[in-house]
């Protein structure tokens, strides 16, 4: 793949992710999930230049949780690249499998795929690296345990008429900080 499918990079631009996981079908395959991310602005320079040059995969790590909100399950994934010491490219994924059904499907996938491949682009989303991961069957069951949780506890929400997936990741999101390089780029631009 020299470059983000046209759907994923439309929907990225129209969402304004940086990051996001989805369903696909690498090279007519089997459908699974991957994740796609997009090392953009002026703060992902040297991170760009890092993976684009690297000459063995970049250290890559993926860690979810399941945010039981009052409104509806949210499931976090927090994604990292290992491209700078001690300030490593790090994007959150927020899923709401209650209210977009390929949320749930990408959960169900990881609970059964071999791989976990990973797209990393660049301002123009061309792919500048690309690895895979091998899924072990505790990851597995880690998956399928995410997806289960969130259908139940949407389930009650719903059964009561107080399930908002918006609200709930509005609230979340409402917490979030800038990166380090980008901030100090804030700072720059309000002064």
């Amino acid at each position: 793949m020299k470059r983000f499918p046209e759907p994923i990079r439309r929907a990225m631009r129209a969402s304004g992710a940086a990051a996001t996981c989805v369903p696909v079908q690498i090279d007519h395959g089997r459908w699974e999930s991957a994740l796609f991310i997009h090392v953009a602005g002026p703060e992902c320079k040297q991170d760009r230049y890092l993976l684009k040059r690297a000459t063995t995969p970049t250290p890559a790590s993926l860690q979810s949780e399941f945010l039981s909100h009052e409104r509806a399950a949210v499931v976090l994934f927090r994604v990292q690249a290992l491209t700078i010491p001690d300030d490593p490219l790090a994007f959150e994924i927020l899923l709401t499998p209650g209210k977009v059904s390929s949320h749930y499907e990408c959960l169900k996938l990881l609970a059964q795929q071999a791989r976990l491949c990973w797209f990393f682009g660049d301002t123009d989303y061309r792919v500048i690296q690309a690895l895979d991961q091998e899924i072990g069957a505790e990851q597995h069951n880690n998956f399928e345990t995410l997806a289960r949780e969130a259908f139940a506890h949407d389930s009650v929400l719903r059964m009561a008429g107080k399930y908002d997936a918006d609200a709930a990741v509005a609230e979340i999101v409402s917490h979030y900080a800038l990166r380090r390089g980008v901030a100090r780029a804030a700072d720059t631009i309000e002064h």
